[in-house]
């Protein structure tokens, strides 16, 4: 999901914004009281229809919470919190509402009056409630545009797309193996709440495209070792993982024992029991292991066809491949 927000004008802005263009109008009667009674209704009609329409276009330009994808429901969650976008977005409906009957009122209780000095009145009145509803939410369109920021800065992340996630302790050779199997240059990009970049690859089995995603800090370590954030995040991945391929490097050369890499392999399939994991050892170059699961070498190009099949053999069960 590629999300393309533009910025949130605060509510000075927005008040500066309306009230500029409704400065520009001069209407013209055949007396002074027909004059200022046009062009005052003119005015408030006009800036109604400017805030109308630019916090209606706010509230369309971020994505109906949901309905989202279940991985993008918990990763904004994680980054924003779900509850606190949804009220800001109901206290920009709540003003789009208010400000445009407000104004709409105004305009006719204006046309009934006779005099300037009644009609300047109820306009003067009129900007006034504005201004001080749009102050109102202006903390909730200040927040909003952080999360226009945030979201704009996500990784493009299909969750249409099958997708295959790649685990293993740091060091086990994961970038170099989604570059590898990609089609083109893997993408890198970062989530907002963590500092590591996440690799994202895509690749072709017969006419599917399917993405790889390389995740570290998320499936580098136990469970133990990561904070609530990363918690979520796991869980967040979960929904999206259609295959793990759980890398090893059988020859310790990671930093880390064949113990330790095992043991993790165990914790992740209690915690996506749903999701087929395939076991690779790679660094076949460095040494190679006698067991049952594949050996290849991203470094040396070896075995990674067998590779690729054992992705589409895996991704069978919920994709005509």
């Amino acid at each position: 999901m590629d999300f393309n927000i533009p910025p949130i004008l605060t509510s000075k802005q927005l008040v500066d914004k309306a009230f500029r263009r409704a400065s520009k109008l001069d209407k013209k009667g055949n007396t002074r009281e027909e004059s200022t009674k046009k062009t005052n209704s003119a005015k408030l009609n006009k800036i109604a229809h400017t805030l109308e329409d630019t916090l209606k276009r706010y509230e369309k330009e971020f994505p109906s919470i949901d309905i989202l994808p279940p991985f993008y429901y918990e990763i904004i969650d994680i980054m924003i919190g779900v509850d606190k976008l949804k009220k800001s977005i109901g206290a920009v409906n709540w003003a789009r509402r208010r400000t445009k009957r407000i104004l709409m009122e105004s305009a006719r209780n204006l046309m009934k009056k006779n005099t300037v000095e009644e009609m300047e009145k109820i306009r003067k009145q009129a900007y006034g409630r504005t201004s001080s509803i749009l102050e109102q939410i202006d903390d909730d369109l200040a927040f909003l545009n952080e999360c226009r920021k945030k979201l704009n800065s996500l990784p493009d992340i299909r969750s249409d797309l099958p997708t295959v996630v790649v685990a293993g302790y740091p060091n086990v050779g994961k970038s170099l193996l989604v570059s590898k199997i990609s089609s083109g240059k893997p993408k890198v990009a970062v989530y907002p709440f963590t500092t590591k970049e996440v690799g994202i690859g895509h690749f072709t089995i017969g006419r599917h495209r399917c993405q790889l995603l390389d995740t570290p800090g998320l499936l580098d370590r136990p469970d133990e070792e990561r904070n609530e954030i990363e918690k979520q995040a796991v869980n967040a991945l979960e929904s999206l993982a259609d295959l793990i391929l759980y890398l090893y490097d059988p020859s310790g050369t990671c930093g880390y024992p064949l113990e330790k890499q095992e043991a993790l392999a165990s914790e992740l399939k209690e915690s996506f029991p749903d999701v087929k994991i395939i076991e690779i050892d790679n660094k076949l170059d460095v040494d190679e292991v006698q067991n049952k699961r594949l050996h290849i070498s991203a470094l040396e190009d070896k075995n990674l066809d067998k590779l690729k099949e054992l992705i589409k053999n895996g991704l069978k069960y919920k994709y005509e491949l």
